[in-house]
């Protein structure tokens, strides 16, 4: 996988229904070209799905990432699907130094405190840390679903028929939505713009980086909040290692910033971890290698549009 493939699921990722042409004028290739790409990166499994979920401000959630500590009497992977069993956990991963680490979408304090509970009380846990997060993407545009809560609104019962169709597959055709839910193709775009301008939902890609056997690099770095802040030390390693960033989260009440890049070596780590020690705003750096992993994706999101649509019969 290339830069270009990774720009062309940058875009797809913020709106999983942008156009062949559009992403051939922004990056000077052909259509076919373009469509030649998308459909060996969903045959290489990197991209495992277009699909189409409620935003942040609908569901009134927040994220949190924390890290559990074990006294190493747990067999990982039924430990990790275990705690992967609970609704708002999106991914689970184990670190290079035998602790794991975990995404999570919370709906309320009462939410957060009865998932704290729930991994205190499972055998051989130790110490469960929770912090609350916010993710940026400097390499996404600012109405990635990561990058914004969205908003919330009401949706129509045309619209809401359309979401039944993304749902099934966020890039379907105009003819076949409009043969599904007996609307005009004219009646259809428009309600396709309304959904992508309302921030209600997310036309994204669900993505799977890893199948090319690259390593996840993790970086969690305490640093200076007089000196700077954390969406800026995220531009500064974005624009440093562009083509090795994957992914940042800054912690909401503390001064620390965690760091995914891909990796296809441990070497390449060396030069990244002493320039970033060596940066006067650094007060203490974290770094180690994330295997394995058990991933959900935007499980709760997706879950919440799909009850809505029940309730409205579809």
């Amino acid at each position: 996988m290339d830069s270009l493939d990774k720009a062309l699921l940058c875009e797809l990722s913020t709106n999983a229904r942008v156009s062949y042409q559009a992403l051939a004028r922004k990056f000077s290739i052909s259509p076919n070209t373009v469509k030649n790409r998308i459909n060996k990166l969903c045959q290489q499994k990197v991209i495992l799905k277009f699909g189409v979920a409620l935003s942040m401000e609908m569901i009134g959630a927040e994220h949190l990432s924390g890290v559990i500590s074990t006294d190493g009497s747990e067999k990982v992977i039924e430990f990790m699907e275990q705690i992967a069993t609970q609704p708002m956990v999106m991914e689970i991963y184990r670190t290079s130094d035998r602790r794991y680490e975990f995404w999570a979408i919370v709906e309320g304090v009462g939410e957060t405190l009865g998932f704290q509970k729930f991994l205190e009380a499972l055998d051989s846990v130790d110490d469960v840390e929770i912090r609350p997060i916010e993710f940026y993407y400097p390499n996404h545009p600012p109405n990635f679903c990561l990058n914004t809560r969205g908003k919330k609104v009401s949706f129509t019962q045309n619209q809401l028929r359309v979401l039944r169709c993304l749902t099934e597959d966020g890039r379907m055709p105009v003819a076949q939505i409009a043969r599904q839910t007996k609307l005009t193709p004219r009646r259809v775009r428009k309600i396709l713009r309304e959904l992508e301008k309302g921030g209600g939902v997310h036309i994204t890609t669900r993505t799977e980086f890893l199948v090319f056997g690259d390593m996840e690099y993790r970086l969690k770095i305490d640093y200076d909040k007089t000196q700077i802040t954390g969406r800026k030390i995220i531009d500064w390693i974005y624009e440093k290692y562009p083509h090795e960033f994957w992914w940042a989260s800054v912690t909401t009440n503390e001064p620390i910033v965690d760091v995914g890049l891909l990796l296809d070596s441990p070497g390449k780590s060396i030069l990244i971890i002493s320039e970033i020690k060596g940066a006067s705003f650094t007060r203490e750096v974290e770094d180690f290698l994330s295997y394995p992993r058990v991933v959900r994706g935007n499980a709760r999101p997706r879950i919440r549009l799909e009850e809505m649509l029940r309730e409205a019969s579809l």
